[in-house]
């Protein structure tokens, strides 16, 4: 990967290197926080309840809306991670 054009993501390249190098790492961290993320959007999708990241509470449309939200967050992260660990027996 060219680490050049992403200044950026670049900024700690012995970290990214690393992590190229060890896929199973980054495929791993990945499906943690992606089981969170879905824990947390399916309690709010079956409770009507959640809490926003400044701790407020919140309730009906808005708590579902959040729930959908960090369902799909959370399957893409589940996949994103499946998708480098299988990468990285290739």
């Amino acid at each position: 990967m060219n680490y050049e054009l992403l200044p950026v993501f670049a900024r700690n390249e012995a970290a990214n290197k690393w992590l190229e190098e060890h896929p199973l790492v980054l495929g791993g961290g990945a499906i943690a926080l992606g089981i969170v993320l879905t824990y947390f959007g399916v309690t709010a999708l079956k409770t009507g309840r959640t809490k926003d990241k400044w701790g407020r509470e919140m309730e009906g449309g808005s708590a579902m809306a959040m729930g959908v939200i960090r369902l799909v967050a959370g399957v893409g992260a589940i996949l994103f991670g499946l998708y480098k660990s299988i990468a990285g027996f290739m």
